[in-house]
């Protein structure tokens, strides 16, 4: 991958971040004292068991090393803003999501490069693929994902106004950078990446299915409410794949030996999602303007 296209995967993961922190408010932590039960639960599902569930799946359906470590960095990646939006429409509790979110935003600039690192060690076991030592890999992967994080927080802190003109924008500047780079790596390699998404196809589809029900089994575990169940299963089930897909690239300078199970499971996730919103909207109460349940609901 030649200088260029590496700068361009900096400044995409970059800005995909910097968007991620220009959507955080105050709010989406002092939720964490309202919810504290369903927050816990949510974190454990999506930061602890899911990566675990992803080596499982790699494993039983024995994928290939580069495979496997594309399942298991789409698994370790934080839950995907499209996660709120389905909350949203299965009339689940979207507060929570998008404090789940939030969180899991944060806390996995420092769970991704132990989680790789991790998969490098059980799945290359011929050292095929270039090393990543979790120092190093962890300074890099703050100074991508951390530090703007911090400056879109500081930037809404400073001025709310701002942070939502420069939100779109700067989204829209990450989507068109990484279509570049993707579309400029495809050339030419189109029947192997279509070959290798047909080999992790049933591994891609157990990982979602299993991780949405894993989600949703919890909830109900933990005694939380309906709304909360159908929340905590989107966030277990729904990553951010467009983050997925620039890590994946800039791991393998360029190739696209980790990005198939990324773009099935990106697919994937809109018919499991689709699925949770037909169950919520048949069992929950439409919501106010603000939120509110119109009757019926339990609280959370």
């Amino acid at each position: 991958m030649d200088a260029k296209a590496q700068l361009f995967l900096v400044v995409s993961v970059s800005a995909i971040m910097l968007t991620m922190g220009l959507g955080l408010t105050p709010d989406d932590f002092r939720r964490i004292a309202s919810r504290p039960r369903a927050v816990a639960v949510g974190l454990v599902g999506q930061i602890l068991l899911l990566p675990a569930l992803a080596f499982a799946c790699a494993f039983a359906f024995g994928l290939s090393t580069p495979l496997a470590l594309g399942l298991v960095l789409i698994a370790a990646c934080p839950g995907g803003a499209h996660s709120n939006l389905y909350a949203s429409f299965a009339r689940a509790d979207t507060a929570l999501s998008v404090t789940l979110t939030a969180l899991s935003g944060l806390i996995t600039i420092v769970t991704i490069p132990l989680v790789l690192t991790l998969a490098l060690a059980v799945f290359d076991a011929d050292g095929a693929l270039p090393p990543m030592p979790i120092g190093s890999t962890m300074a890099q992967i703050f100074l991508v994902m951390g530090l703007p994080v911090g400056l879109g927080m500081l930037l809404r802190a400073r001025s709310e106004r701002w942070a939502k003109r420069l939100e779109r924008p700067v989204k829209g500047l990450a989507t068109l950078l990484l279509v570049v780079i993707i579309l400029g790596s495809l050339r030419g390699n189109g029947e192997r990446l279509g070959a290798a998404m047909v080999s992790s196809g049933p591994a891609v589809l157990t990982l979602n299915v299993a991780s949405t029900l894993l989600g949703w089994g919890l909830a109900r575990a933990a005694g939380l409410p309906l709304a909360q169940q159908l929340t905590v299963a989107l966030e277990v089930g729904i990553q951010n794949g467009t983050l997925a897909f620039a890590l994946g690239l800039a791991l393998m300078h360029g190739e696209l030996t980790l990005l198939p199970p990324v773009f099935l499971y990106s697919l994937v996730v809109y018919f499991t999602g689709a699925v949770l919103i037909v169950v919520g909207r048949r069992a929950l109460p439409a919501q106010g303007p603000a939120g509110e349940a119109t009757a019926g609901e339990a609280p959370s």
